[in-house]
């Protein structure tokens, strides 16, 4: 019962959210550039046209990073506007949370600036995006230490529900 109450309260949520703003769900295809090079995948949904909520799971042949980043969009102007196409630019500020699994387990978070373009098709329903979001922050585990700058690069598809 409990369970029950729960989905119908974050459908009655997502129904909401949408109709006031659009809700997205979508999928990109990661590369981080920095101190590893490593291709992953995320899963990423967005509440909003300028909020995105991303999972993250990078691969290496050294370890795998498994991640949780927040953006804020507040910058997003149309290059060009066509009857069925749209082309916009992109400039926000975000958050990440990464969990590194490999001999040494260690974790992360910072700060994060996503610049990119995005590619809005059939009157804004579907969306091919990307971007690069230098980013930086502190290590927590194994010990205190700034982290390592590095560059994700993601390319993706979003589908909106306006």
């Amino acid at each position: 019962m409990k369970m029950k109450v729960f989905v119908l309260t974050a459908l009655l949520g997502t129904a909401v959210v949408s109709g006031a703003h659009g809700f997205g769900l979508g999928a990109q295809f990661n590369f981080s550039a920095g101190s590893i090079f490593a291709p992953g995948a995320s899963l990423l949904i967005s509440p909003s046209d300028k909020t995105n909520i991303a999972v993250n799971w990078y691969l290496s042949k050294d370890a795998s990073i498994i991640g949780f980043t927040f953006d804020a969009v507040p910058l997003s102007f149309p290059l060009t506007k066509g009857d069925a196409v749209s082309l916009r630019f992109n400039l926000g500020i975000g958050f990440y949370v990464n969990s590194t699994l490999s001999e040494k387990f260690s974790i992360n978070s910072g700060l994060r600036l996503p610049v990119g373009f995005s590619l809005l098709l059939g009157n804004e329903v579907f969306e091919i995006f990307t971007h690069v979001a230098p980013s930086c922050g502190v290590d927590f585990m194994p010990s205190l230490s700034l982290a390592r700058p590095f560059y994700p690069i993601a390319l993706g598809a979003r589908i909106w529900f306006r």
